[in-house]
C-alpha cells in the first residue's frame, strides 16, 4: 500500500462495506474521535475513526489526481524520506547534474 494521504473530514468520500458513503460530521468523544457517514439513502451511521483508519472495511474515494493510499506504488516523498544522508547527497548531485544538461540542451 502507498503512502499517500488524503484529508479526513466533512465531506470526505468513502466506500465502507460496499456501500458508498460521505464524511457529514466529526464527533470527538471521550472514546476517541468518531464520524457520522451518511450513504445515499439518507441512513446514517456513527462510527470511530481508528476503525475507517484501520480496517479493510473503508476506502477513501480521492476526490483528485494525486496520490491515493490505494495506489500499489509508493510515492516518490515516502521513497526520498526514507534515503540515508549520503544517499540523499548523491542523489542531489545527480539532479544537478541532470539540470545542467537541461539547461545546456535548452539554449
Amino acid at each position: 500500500m502507498s503512502a499517500g494521504m488524503v484529508r479526513l473530514g466533512v465531506g470526505t468520500r468513502l466506500v465502507y462495506d460496499g456501500e458508498a458513503v460521505e464524511v457529514i460530521e466529526m464527533v470527538a468523544t471521550a472514546a476517541g474521535n468518531e464520524v457520522v457517514l451518511k450513504d445515499r439513502l439518507g441512513r446514517m451511521l456513527r462510527i470511530a475513526v481508528k476503525e475507517l483508519l484501520f480496517s479493510d472495511r473503508a476506502r477513501v474515494v480521492p476526490d483528485g489526481p494525486g496520490p491515493s493510499p490505494a495506489d500499489e506504488e509508493d510515492v516518490a516523498s515516502a521513497v526520498l524520506s526514507r534515503l540515508s544522508p549520503a544517499e540523499r547527497q548523491r542523489l542531489l548531485e545527480r539532479v544537478e547534474h541532470v539540470r545542467e544538461v537541461r539547461m545546456w540542451n535548452a539554449t
